[in-house]
């Protein structure tokens, strides 16, 4: 057990690190990235803290909540990215038009 909880540690620090480090982050994310490392450190080291946690919500395994909030935390970064791109086709149809403009004034 003790093995296993070494390798994840590493891991997460190893993606901790390169996450925190980049410098294409505001500092807002870095401090959810620190926070979210110090939460999922926690519950590796002490497993038995997720399951209290779930079952004060009603659910029956540290696990499994573990797993629910990882797909709320997923479709929340998908809806992210989504209206991220949605934005950036925005940008890009308008260049593309602002573009097409000055052209078909050079043509004449």
């Amino acid at each position: 057990m003790i093995l296993i909880k070494f390798f994840l540690i590493t891991v997460l620090s190893i993606v901790f690190l390169l996450l925190a480090l980049s410098s294409r982050f505001r500092t807002y994310q870095r401090i959810t990235v620190i926070l979210l490392y110090l939460f999922l450190a926690f519950l590796i080291l002490f497993p038995q803290t997720a399951d209290k946690v779930a079952e004060f919500f009603g659910i029956g395994r540290g696990v499994d909540l573990i797993i629910y909030l990882s797909i709320a935390v997923l479709s929340l970064i998908v809806a992210i990215l989504y209206a991220k791109l949605k934005m950036t086709e925005r940008a890009i149809t308008k260049i593309i038009r602002e573009i097409a403009v000055d052209k078909s004034r050079e043509c004449e």
